[in-house]
């Protein structure tokens, strides 16, 4: 569960209060474990438990505090509550172990209150994923709100019982224990709620008044810290910019619409239907000026339209809705350390930069947001085609394999000419996962770790031209949709090869507008290589002898390429996954306008601008 990701709900400028009421020794409600609807005020007068609680909370309210001698946590977990340095998902988890082993339950929920929005937002559990409520809503909303320790026989016998969310887990809640976690100076504001549910041991086991107490001195140890981990996700969002705030928020409030957690515990990839319904809840995308986001799992995503900070920003929101963060467990704080550095390792090449990367991870989404024949895959192999997505082009150089061999280039001596650039590109992709501010699969086991390295590596290699003959030839031999279906399943390798290499080469199949822009850079870079080659003595390949202000011959090259490569990758492709048939009717209406170029040049009535013909160096971006 990467909580960090879920600070967002504190982006409203929020005071430092929370609830405000009067909790004091004599106003906190005890329910003893009961079957009744209402909650009992009262305890036996035989009770000790019930006595020894009153007594331990006046004791606390009057900052006399004897009893905590007989919580003993461990030395790990104070060691990372205290500590200021600890992430907020590794302090929930810490805090989750630590009350399941002292009250031996078995399912334990951290809850923040926003008063702001009048939410109480889940940050941490066993199984659940992150999602918010009204705070007057459940029995956490009771405690929330009234400040109240409820400790119930039966949760269902609660007249706040939300039904809901066992509804959607399938886990059934018997036993219930939820205290309010308090602010560690002022004992009056309720800033959490902390609730366990299932007494391990014998059958009906309820929780005690003795475990209410020992979680209430644990809710006092961890008060201080508790408030800081609140405090520093507040500061975050309030000095984050507008659209990293949208982000984020985005990322908590539509936390509940999301994928099921079983989808995850299958671990495999979501749905096309359970993806898109994540992403038609994450309105506050095109709020923050981002791409809408039915837009960013569509064919009309235009990655030249932002800048690179916003992409970067996408990155976490596609990594999220594809399920990646958490079926991966990936740390959201070395998600964007990372997202960060793949953007610093590209270098400023007219086509093959970060926004062409970033291209080809949004298409890559898109076919697995579109169709259901990737749901197949374990959520490993798509974490890993989605990285090699985006690192597929990691550090190129602007130049082909063709220019690196020729020129006797270290890279080319390094891999003995064989896929330079690609090997280079993996190289990099996979140095990345081995730095520790970078390291995005670490929460994966090691097993689960060296298949995602290989996927990554295998995925990147594929992108080789050289390539492309073969993996067209093998796509042609599969007969049917349900026969690539079944190869899916039965080589999931073949699947994520083709899919990333379609990606790659995705430009033509987009809108005109987007497609006459990639045509534009690449020519450019197509051009400069050309010019080095001549400054070398090196004579350029056929297809990168033209000048830029040459609308006919640039037609032609890209109409050709449309044939010969393009067509034949896409045509059957579009067949075996029907629900991409717009890329290839983008493709051949695009071809016919090359074509017209061909023929007419620069003044054809088809360009709805001549900008179309001049290289991005030429045009404000």
């Amino acid at each position: 569960l990467c909580c960090s990701c879920y600070l967002p709900p504190f982006d409203v400028g929020m005071g430092n209060g929370v609830i405000r009421g009067s909790v004091s020794s004599q106003e906190l409600l005890v329910v003893s474990p009961t079957s009744t609807r209402e909650p009992s005020t009262t305890q036996s007068q035989d009770g000790l438990e019930g006595k020894g609680l009153r007594n331990w909370l006046a004791s606390r309210r009057s900052k006399k505090r004897p009893e905590l001698i007989g919580f003993q946590p461990t030395v790990d977990f104070l060691n990372v509550v205290v500590s200021p340095h600890t992430s907020l998902e590794t302090y929930v988890r810490t805090i989750i172990d630590e009350v399941m082993r002292i009250l031996n339950a078995d399912r334990c929920s951290i809850f923040f209150v926003n008063e702001v929005r009048k939410q109480v937002s889940l940050v941490g559990s066993v199984d659940l994923e992150p999602f918010s409520m009204p705070w007057d809503k459940g029995i956490v909303g009771a405690v929330a709100c009234g400040g109240q320790i409820i400790n119930l026989l039966d949760a269902h016998d609660h007249e706040a019982f939300d039904p809901s969310i066992e509804e959607q887990s399938g886990y059934l809640s018997k036993t219930l224990l939820a205290i309010p976690v308090l602010h560690a100076l002022t004992l009056d504001q309720t800033i959490g709620v902390i609730q366990v549910l299932n007494k391990r041991g014998a059958a009906n086991a309820a929780f005690s008044d003795s475990d209410a107490i020992e979680l209430q001195k644990l809710a006092m140890v961890i008060g201080d810290s508790f408030y800081r981990q609140r405090w520093k996700a507040l500061e975050a969002a309030a000095t984050a910019n507008d659209q990293h705030s949208a982000i984020t928020s985005m990322l908590h409030d539509h936390d509940h619409e999301r994928i099921p957690s079983s989808t995850h515990l299958q671990n495999r990839m979501p749905s096309s239907p359970d993806i898109r319904a994540s992403l038609s809840g994450a309105e506050k995308l095109s709020e923050a000026g981002l791409a809408h986001p039915n837009t960013l799992g569509s064919l009309k995503f235009d990655a030249l339209k932002y800048n690179s900070e916003e992409l970067v920003a996408m990155v976490l929101v596609i990594l999220l809705h594809s399920s990646c963060m958490d079926s991966c467990d990936v740390p959201v704080d070395c998600l964007k350390d990372w997202s960060m550095a793949v953007k610093d390792r590209y270098n400023d090449s007219p086509f093959h930069n970060f926004y062409h990367a970033f291209a080809a991870f949004q298409f890559t989404f898109f076919q697995i947001s579109s169709s259901d024949v990737f749901s197949t895959l374990s959520a490993v192999n798509g974490f890993g085609l989605l990285i090699a997505a985006l690192c597929h082009d990691l550090g190129h150089t602007g130049v082909n394999n063709s220019f690196l061999i020729r020129s006797h280039d270290e890279l080319a001596l390094r891999y003995n000419d064989n896929s330079v650039l690609e090997n280079y590109h993996a190289s990099l992709a996979c140095q990345l996962l081995r730095q520790k501010k970078t390291a995005i699969a670490s929460g994966l086991v090691a097993e689960d770790q060296a298949t995602l390295r290989q996927t990554i590596i295998r995925c990147i290699l594929a992108t080789d031209m050289k390539l492309h003959g073969d993996l067209c030839r093998q796509l042609c031999g599969i007969s049917s949709a349900d026969q690539f279906s079944l190869s899916v399943i039965e080589d999931p390798a073949f699947a994520m090869n083709f899919c990333l290499h379609a990606s790659d080469l995705s430009a033509q199949v987009l809108d005109w507008s987007i497609a006459s822009k990639w045509e534009r850079r690449i020519s450019e870079e197509f051009f400069n290589q050309a010019q080095q080659e001549i400054s070398m003595g090196l004579t350029p390949e056929p297809f990168m002898e033209f000048e830029l202000d040459d609308p006919r011959r640039r037609g032609k090259l890209q109409r050709d390429f449309i044939d010969f490569v393009l067509v034949p990758l896409w045509e059957p492709y579009c067949k075996m996954i029907p629900s991409l048939e717009d890329c290839f009717g983008n493709l051949i209406s695009n071809r016919d306008r090359y074509d017209l170029r061909t023929v007419n040049g620069w003044e054809s009535e088809e360009d709805d601008s001549n900008e179309d013909l001049l290289p991005p160096s030429k045009l404000d971006k």
